[in-house]
This record gives structure tokens, C-alpha cells and sequence, in this order.
């Protein structure tokens, strides 16, 4: 059965303590040693599998993760090409899984003040909203919910199509 929000056990500094605290789909734990090492998770639709996935950037790919208000982000999705296969994202502690039609919406503080910090940088030229939430510091999925709003309300960004989707630049 597949869950709809993650549940955060916490920080270890080995991976083979991170086992003991995941009880049920959805759980992860944090493995950090000077710097984050990697995401353990009880894949979050129920098949058994226990996730590690790689945090530390000086390794080959690497995702980010984030932990702000108490809320666990992770960019990019997951994507699992072997065992169940499944698609989802972490986003302010909620799974939004990616083969659904109509995505559920996240709660976001604090909107009002990233779309003025967003409108600061983003000129009359593409940026591709991850450089953006990397110069802003912020979760790239909040990055990119504010842009398209942005886009969409009132028209004050454009978000570009095809090669350009995920870039905004001002109307």
C-alpha cells in the first residue's frame, strides 16, 4: 500500500544503524558524517525494499536533500528502475508519486516571500529554475511550484516549453 507522506526517524553516522529505525513504508533516516552521506527509506509503496540513496556530492550522482521546518525534501525524484519500479517525489514531507494524473498540493510556507526573493533574480533571460533555488538556497521543488505560479497568476515570469520547461524568465 503506498503511503502519501514520509515519516523522519532521525540522523545516524553509519548506514547499518539506519536499519533499526525503519519500520514502515515511507520511514527514513539521515546518515551523516561531516557532511550528508545518504537517504535510507522503506520504499514508500510497500514492497519491502529498503532505499539508499546518495546524497554525498563527491561521489558520481548525487541527490539533494533538504530538511527545513521540519519538513524532509529530496531533489530529484526517485525512480526506481529495477524492483517495483515506482516514481514518486519528497516534497515538505509528503510523496507525491509521479504516475498519478492530478497531483496532491504541498503545503508551503512562506510563498508570498520566495516569489518576491525569485522575481530578484530572474531577468529577462532563461534560468533554469535549479540554478535559482541553488542561488536562493531553497528547496528546488518550492523553486519551481512559486515559478509556475508565478508564470501562471498574473503573468509575471514565463516558464518555457520543450527544451526551455523548467526555465522562467520575466513577461
Amino acid at each position: 500500500m503506498r503511503v502519501q507522506r514520509i515519516r523522519d526517524r532521525g540522523t545516524v553516522a553509519h548506514r547499518r544503524d539506519a536499519d533499526n529505525l525503519l519500520e514502515r513504508p515511507g520511514d527514513c533516516v539521515l546518515v551523516e558524517r561531516g557532511v550528508p552521506r545518504s537517504l535510507v527509506i522503506l520504499c514508500p509503496d510497500g514492497c519491502g525494499d529498503t532505499l539508499t540513496i546518495n546524497l554525498d556530492r563527491r561521489t558520481a550522482k548525487a541527490w539533494r536533500f533538504f530538511r527545513r521546518r521540519n519538513q524532509v525534501s529530496l531533489f530529484p525524484s526517485v525512480w526506481r528502475d529495477t524492483g517495483c519500479g515506482s516514481h514518486f517525489i519528497i516534497w515538505n514531507h509528503s510523496i507525491i508519486w509521479c504516475d498519478l494524473i492530478e497531483r496532491p498540493q504541498v503545503a508551503m510556507e512562506g510563498e508570498a516571500t520566495l516569489a518576491q526573493r525569485i522575481l530578484a533574480v530572474v531577468g529577462f533571460e532563461w534560468r533554469d529554475f535549479t540554478a535559482v533555488a541553488d542561488e536562493l538556497d531553497e528547496v528546488h521543488w518550492d523553486v519551481l511550484h512559486v515559478s509556475r505560479r508565478l508564470a501562471g497568476r498574473g503573468g509575471r515570469l514565463v516558464e518555457g516549453a520543450q527544451e526551455l520547461k523548467g526555465h522562467f524568465k520575466r513577461a
